[in-house]
Order: C-alpha cells, then sequence, then structure tokens
C-alpha cells in the first residue's frame, strides 16, 4: 500500500494505542529500523484475529457526506438572482471532466492489476463520472417555483 496515502505518524500511534486498549495488539519486542531508530513492534493477539476476521465480512457502509459544499452551492445560488448557477454547474462539469481525462490517463499507464493504487484511482474515476452524471441531473431540474419571476428572492 506504500504511496497510496501520506503516513500520519501521530495517526498511527493512537490507532495503535487504541488496538492495544481493545486488546488487538500487544506489545511484543523492540525493532531497529535501517536509520538506528528504535521502534516498539506489537504482535495481534487472538481477540485482534477474531476482530480481523470479521472486518473482512462485514460491508462498508458509505458514509454520509454531512456537508456537501458543491451542493450547498448550488442550492443557495438558484435562490439569488445575481449568480448564475448553471454558470456554477458548468465551471465544475469543465473541473471534473478536466480531472476525469488526468486519472483516466494515469489509469492507461497502469497495469490491468488490483493493486492499491490501481483501486483507489479506478474508485475515484468511477466518483468523478457519478458526479459528472449527478451535475446533468442538477441542470435538468427546474429553478424552485419559489423564485417565480414575480417573486423577488432574499439577497444578503
Amino acid at each position: 500500500m506504500e504511496g497510496l496515502w501520506p503516513l500520519n505518524i501521530g495517526q498511527v500511534s493512537q490507532t495503535l494505542k487504541r488496538l492495544e486498549r481493545d486488546s488487538f495488539i500487544v506489545e511484543s519486542g523492540e525493532v531497529t529500523g535501517p536509520t538506528g531508530r528504535k521502534a516498539v513492534e506489537y504482535s495481534i493477539t487472538e481477540e485482534g484475529r477474531s476482530e480481523l476476521a470479521a472486518w473482512w465480512t462485514r460491508s462498508v457502509d458509505k458514509q454520509p457526506i454531512e456537508r456537501d459544499e458543491l451542493v450547498l452551492k448550488i442550492a443557495l445560488a438558484a435562490g439569488r438572482s445575481d449568480v448564475d448557477a448553471l454558470r456554477i454547474l458548468d465551471s465544475q462539469r469543465f473541473a471534473t471532466m478536466k480531472q476525469l481525462r488526468i486519472l483516466n490517463q494515469q489509469a492507461s499507464e497502469m497495469p490491468e492489476e488490483r493493486s492499491a493504487r490501481r483501486l483507489a484511482l479506478e474508485r475515484e474515476i468511477f466518483d468523478l463520472e457519478a458526479l459528472s452524471r449527478w451535475l446533468d441531473r442538477a441542470e435538468s431540474l427546474a429553478t424552485p417555483r419559489s423564485l417565480s419571476p414575480t417573486t423577488k428572492p432574499e439577497e444578503d
């Protein structure tokens, strides 16, 4: 999984502490790295093995996005006469398609194998394709009825 995400040593330390607290791992010694720095070595416990086996079989629920800035931006723009919601959609579509071209180029240069980097890249491509479809759908929706020509939107 090297190179997939930047390693945050603080997060690693906290995760190791939680795993140890929950009895999933135990300290098993000390190792010396290539630079001569010493580090604690951990071993998985039986309880840890059981939890890992259960984790492999659990499906992953997609976590809801609490505040999607793009949704908020488009929804707020729809209620204003001084902001062009279609221009926002077009700008986002352009940026999305540009990113898709870059990622597809990267994918074409990678081996067709189930590596962590390839899987992450493919996931990002599919997410951007879904965003592109959503932008098309958002554009096809009508302006809210509360903003008919006789109704003046509130301005800040």
